[in-house]
């Protein structure tokens, strides 16, 4: 009655909390929610400015009618390259980038001449004859001849058919191949886009004339040549920041910070009572959001770190010392996210309580399975609330006994963020200036001493405030033997706890205690380098020997580097050709441990034995590219170039197509496509928007700085730098799903303004207009080329985005699952060693050490590499998640919240694997071999049950299948093997006090599955190893939840097959199992 009544009141405080939820942690950030953050950030005003003078200065150029005379009527082109690549990145990125995009025009010019040679060799000279008698007649007197000459080529006076079809044959190549480099090498992209207009004006222009004009390309060459010297100048003297300066910034500001904040609001919700659901889901969701940060920190600083060394940089941090820094960064991401997966875990718990409390006990799903994990969960919830060992007893003594170790920690990386940001302070002064070896004695002892003080606190609370937590199980055992007490008639008492919300808080012990000891190790390299690198110095670039290997790795692109990159570095549907991304130093390590992935193999085709059987494989390979995304892409590019390019060599439109500058179209048509329709329909949307405010803006600018008449220089360069300013700062502090709406806006205003202004300062043919003509222009033609876009995305159908997401999270399931049997693997590794006599703990030498890496290592780092490569690929899945609700609607209702569901399950998956190979990195052998005999987590049918569900799910979901019918809840799964298959083998090993042959006498389950101990005691609580068994426990637990949960929705998605009678039969069956078990679900999880 007690237990009842205890229950009947955590129920209802339990539903008053959740009555007053608050919605403040729901809301999503506001679109300007970045502005007063960035005006607050020194370095972000300062790039603003840099940025900034870097525009104006551009602007001065076209007005000055000697630099603008040389750079002709494209003069504004610096302008708007000034948009698009702004100096707001480190010297040593910005050229790299700069060099690309050169590149890219030089690709394009080449092309173009060569075009051009060609076009030229085909001319009939009896037709140019003609067309040319034809010019000489039509001269009018009074008008300069070479104006009129000039005017008779736009006219169309002299094309040629021939030399058309030579000039769109090049072009239909050349813009093919620079769409599928755009798509398949993001990193190119600059190469491309730029690539791209030169070739479009090469191929317009070029058939027009009837002799050679191979410098055609100078009329974008010479602006862009031009401003990346500009930029490069703002760069130099304007706030100069290096590679070294913004990477440490980064690791400071973004990385540290953000794991200070995660601890913060680890401290407030240990404050709290779980059971105020409201408030402890708050601080779950902040501490994701903060954990999902500083992943993208750490996947920032990774790609950057392998380009530091190509700089000159002044400061006490070298090239290698960075190196060996982000070396910490994945385990300490690891850690971080140890420490959050424990809120995630009494989250969870109390949201199936409140689910529990608001209805009767379920037993039966709605598929019409039994749900025996259910009635399970609610027995133990009661008995844990009857012996006050829920969670709101427990979770006081976790915040009372970690308080010390937590704010040791909390004061270490505040003393790291301190330290660094000495390191970024006063580069130039302490270079010139004499050591002051005071300061320095006292900023080392500082560093000393808080590692010391990190240790000492971790060292305490392993061997004094670990155990603490408990103190509320010592009744059930004896004060003296420390045994499990006894009942009157001699036999172990009846009244046994359950260990769930225990083992809950022994995930987070580990969890605290292996991020202290990340922490601690982290302290120590900062401490050695604070003792070698005293004063700054001069640093040489080291790195430019592997400079062509760092521009074509497939990492990930940097979005501030190359803005406008589209698809991704690999295919987003599948694993199996990805290289795993390694730090140049890793490559010298030996790996005697093999790849896991096997071959996928041609059920149609046996393997090639001769070489025209081979070449055929290749050719084969070829043509199956043509109907990857990547090679659609490329001929949508080359076909809407085409289609747009035609106008311009037909002598009825050529005049017309010139007039209305309609290669401007051509390009904004280029620039639209995007490899998959979602992304491209909501990038319609951004740029057309931002056309709109830039065209509006734009004619602004210019009858402010112009008033009625031809434009005054000054007023033209303030006012359009004014205007641009506000989209400058978008451009530099907003989101990536922003950047293009800031970049197109900026665009736009110098677009309107430098056109007016060339129309009214350079002789031209025909003029475009002025200000409101040239406005209205602009904005026709870009719909212009977007319509084309569309129309091309079409044919020969979309490219979805839904389908891009679908198969995407069908491929990381598929890769979740071969985690899980890489981890299994590396756990039945040990359990082998221990079987052999080898009992010790392997220990871990770290990367770059020197030392011989053990098996075990390898295998977590290569866990720990794939565990990332998941980490991103779902990361990059939230946009398009996003993008995909832009696509036409015409099947029905895309489920949205559907798959965002399913991105989060397999994110909390993913968290789970980590915590598993975390806990798998502290355990013994002899530990791992209790983890592999005496729980049921790696019963070998129970694991083929798992892997066969994960292979069925991500089959279903790539190829849009139906489940097979009845397919097994593996919640229900555990609990059938614990129960009618508790002998697990003869190889079960012996040890002392931890071993017993029947698993059905163990009183102390986890979710219905034995724990692994026979003789449960207060010695077996206490045990240092016990924390890291019980994570490995609970992660395993979670990851089968996990999976049912996937199941769920992707029978929801995909549907399930069924044959009549099939249900019924099963409800049948599974009710004579419960009968024939007894039906007393309450002793799996209690005595």
């Amino acid at each position: 009655m007690a237990g009842k009544v205890s229950s009947m009141e955590k129920s209802s405080s339990v539903t008053t909390a959740t009555n007053k939820v608050p919605r403040a942690h729901n809301k999503t950030p506001g679109f300007f929610s970045w502005v007063l953050p960035a005006l607050k950030t020194p370095r972000i005003l300062k790039t603003w400015i840099r940025c900034c003078v870097a525009l104006a200065a551009a602007l001065i150029l076209m007005v000055c009618h000697r630099t603008l005379d040389n750079m002709g009527q494209a003069g504004f082109f610096a302008a708007i390259i000034a948009v698009m690549l702004p100096p707001s990145i480190a010297l040593s990125l910005y050229l790299l980038a700069a060099i690309t995009l050169l590149l890219g025009m030089c690709m394009g010019w080449a092309w173009g001449v060569a075009a051009m040679a060609a076009g030229l060799s085909v001319r009939s000279q009896t037709l140019l004859a003609q067309q040319q008698h034809r010019a000489q007649t039509s001269l009018v007197d009074g008008i300069p001849q070479a104006l009129q000459f000039q005017k008779f080529v736009f006219e169309g006076y002299f094309l040629d058919p021939r030399s058309s079809a030579v000039f769109g044959a090049f072009f239909f190549i050349g813009t093919f191949a620079f769409g599928v480099l755009r798509a398949y090498i993001p990193k190119f992209a600059l190469v491309s886009i730029f690539g791209s207009i030169v070739l479009d004006i090469m191929c317009s222009y070029g058939p027009l004339f009837p002799t050679s004009e191979y410098t055609l390309a100078k009329i974008f060459i010479i602006p862009t040549s031009y401003y990346v010297v500009i930029a490069i100048a703002s760069l130099v003297l304007i706030f100069p920041v290096s590679l070294n300066n913004v990477w440490i910034t980064s690791l400071q500001n973004d990385f540290l910070q953000s794991l200070l904040k995660i601890l913060d609001y680890q401290t407030k919700a240990l404050e709290s009572t779980p059971s105020d659901r409201a408030t402890w889901t708050q601080f779950t969701n902040l501490s994701q959001a903060m954990r999902q940060k500083l992943l993208a920190s750490a996947q920032g600083l990774l790609g950057q770190i392998g380009v530091v060394d190509l700089e000159i940089s002044v400061g006490r941090l070298g090239p290698q010392d960075l190196k060996r820094i982000s070396q910490e960064l994945k385990s300490i991401v690891f850690r971080a996210s140890a420490l959050y997966s424990f809120l995630e875990f009494v989250n969870r718990s109390n949201t199936g309580h409140v689910a529990e409390n608001e209805t009767e006990p379920i037993a039966e799903d709605k598929a019409g399975y039994w749900d025996r994990y259910t009635i399970l969960q609610k027995e133990i919830w009661q008995h844990e609330i009857k012996h006050g060992h829920d969670f709101d007893s427990l979770v006081p003594i976790l915040a009372e006994s970690s308080s010390d170790l937590r704010t040791a920690c909390h004061a270490a990386i505040s003393g790291l963020i301190d330290w660094f940001n000495g390191c970024n302070s006063g580069r130039w002064t302490g270079f010139f200036s004499k050591y002051n070896k005071v300061k320095g004695d006292q900023r080392h002892a500082a560093l000393v001493q808080r590692l010391a003080e990190v240790q000492r606190e971790l060292e305490q609370y392993r061997e004094v405030h670990r155990i603490r937590v408990f103190q509320p199980f010592e009744k059930f055992f004896d004060p003296i033997t420390g045994q499990r007490l006894k009942s009157s008639d001699g036999s172990d008492t009846t009244e046994m706890f359950a260990a769930r919300s225990l083992y809950i808080c022994l995930v987070f012990s580990f969890s605290l205690d292996a991020f202290a000891e990340r922490i601690a190790k982290f302290m120590s390299i900062i401490v050695d380098l604070d003792g070698k690198r005293s004063k700054p110095r001069i640093w040489a670039p080291s790195g430019f020997g592997k400079l062509g290997r760092k521009i074509m790795s497939r990492r990930d692109v940097d979005r501030q580097v190359v803005p406008l990159a589209i698809g991704t570095s690999h295919d987003p549907t599948s694993f199996g050709n990805q290289r795993e991304d390694t730090n140049d130093e890793d490559d010298d390590q030996v790996q005697v441990i093999p790849d896991y992935r096997c071959t996928r193999r041609n059920p149609d085709a046996l393997p090639p034995t001769s070489a025209f059987g081979r070449f055929s494989l290749i050719l084969g390979k070829m043509f199956k590219f043509f109907k990857s995304p990547e090679g659609i892409f490329g001929l949508r590019h080359a076909v809407v170039s085409i289609a747009l390019w035609i106008p311009s060599v037909c002598p009825t439109t050529a005049w017309f197509y010139y007039g209305n500058r309609g290669v401007w179209g051509l390009i904004m048509a280029q620039a639209g496509l995007a490899v998959y329709a979602g992304d491209q329909i909501a990038g319609y949307v951004i740029r057309v928007a931002g056309t709109i405010a830039g065209a509006l803006i734009g004619m602004a600018a210019w009858y402010i700085g112009s008033g009625h008449g031809p434009g005054n220089p000054y007023g033209i360069v303030v006012a359009t730098t004014v205007c641009s300013a506000p989209f400058f700062l978008g451009r530099i502090a907003a989101p990536h799903q922003q950047l293009a709406l800031w970049i197109m806006t900026g665009v736009t205003i110098v677009f309107v303004v430098g056109y007016s202004w060339i129309d009214k300062h350079v002789p031209v043919l025909t003029s475009a207009g002025v200000g409101v003509a040239i406005g209205w222009k602009r904005a026709l033609l870009v719909i212009i080329g977007f319509t084309a876009g569309f129309i091309v995305m079409l044919f020969p159908r979309p490219t979805s985005s839904r389908t891009l997401v679908r198969r995407t999270l069908a491929a990381t399931a598929d890769e979740l699952g071969l985690i899980l049997a890489v981890e299994v693997e590396a756990l039945l590794a040990e359990e082998a060693r221990a079987r052999e006599g080898h009992y010790e703990k392997v220990p871990f030498v770290g990367a770059n050490s020197g030392q011989k890496v053990s098996p075990k290592e390898q295998r977590v780092r290569r866990i720990g590499q794939k565990a990332l490569d998941v980490a991103t690929r779902l990361q990059a899945l939230a946009p398009s998640l996003q993008t995909a609700k832009f696509e036409p609607q015409l099947s029905g209702i895309w489920p949205h919240a559907k798959y965002a569901a399913l991105l989060d399950k397999q994110t909390k998956i993913l968290s789970a694997l980590m915590l598993f190979i975390g806990a798998f990195t502290q355990l013994d052998t002899r530990w791992c071999s209790i983890l592999v005999h005496q729980t049921p987590f790696l019963n070998p049918n129970l694991m083929s049950d798992i892997f066969s569900n994960i292979s069925i799910l991500s089959y279903a979901l790539m190829g849009a299948r139906p489940l097979p019918p009845g397919l097994p809840r593996l919640r229900d799964r555990i609990v059938y093997h614990e129960r009618m298959n508790p002998v697990s083998g003869s190889r079960r090993p012996s040890y002392a006090g931890l071993n017993r042959p029947d698993l059905d006498d163990v009183a102390d389950k986890i979710d219905g599955s034995s724990l692994g101990f026979v003789e449960m005691s207060l010695d077996v609580l206490k045990d240092g190893e016990l924390p890291a068994h019980a994570t490995a426990l609970v992660a395993l637990s979670s990851i089968i939840t996990l999976v049912d949960e996937m199941t769920a929705i992707i029978r929801d998605l995909c549907g399930e097959m069924t044959f009549q009678g099939f249900v019924e039969f099963q409800r049948d069956f599974l009710g004579k199992e419960e009968k024939a078990i007894g039906g007393g679900y309450s002793r799996l999880g209690l005595s």
